[in-house]
């Protein structure tokens, strides 16, 4: 079994509401416990609670950067952000967790990351031209996210 290495913070704005959801969740963190330490952590959804968007994405943007406080790296998971194959997302997780060691990938609401969040990020990687659910999202990238580790220790999964 491999030693765990850095420490990953995934960070989204919103709950998971659907079961399915909370337990695929659920089961790529336990699968990713072999790796890393991974922390999820969930930040109030403030678009539909009677605020204008700009002001619901800047409560979210606060929250967000509260929670990544600890992070020696803040990775934006955006579909503006840098497409990258599986491979590529596993040497760029690598890189990352070798020169800074605790991670915070951000997840954001559905209407994105305010300006002060923008300006905190240090990377934006993509996983989708297409636009997903935060939950779909946050599954989505914890099964990449597996992947990356079982390709950086050689074994089978991604083939």
């Amino acid at each position: 079994m491999p030693r765990p290495i850095g420490h990953i913070d995934l960070l989204a704005v919103g709950k998971m509401r659907s079961k399915h959801w909370r337990l695929a969740q659920a089961d790529y963190a336990q699968r990713l416990g072999f790796y890393t330490r991974l922390n999820l952590v969930e930040v109030k959804d403030f678009v539909g609670q009677g605020l204008p968007d700009m002001a619901a994405m800047q409560k979210e943007g606060d929250l967000l950067l509260k929670a990544a406080g600890s992070a020696n790296r803040i990775i934006l998971l955006s579909p503006e952000g840098e497409p990258l194959t599986s491979p590529a997302l596993a040497q760029f997780v690598q890189k990352q967790i070798e020169v800074h060691g605790r991670l915070a990938f951000l997840i954001g609401g559905p209407v994105g990351f305010s300006d002060d969040v923008l300006a905190a990020a240090h990377h934006q990687i993509a996983l989708s031209p297409l636009t997903f659910t935060h939950e779909l999202a946050r599954v989505i990238f914890l099964e990449q996210l597996y992947r990356a580790f079982t390709i950086l220790n050689g074994e089978n999964y991604h083939k």
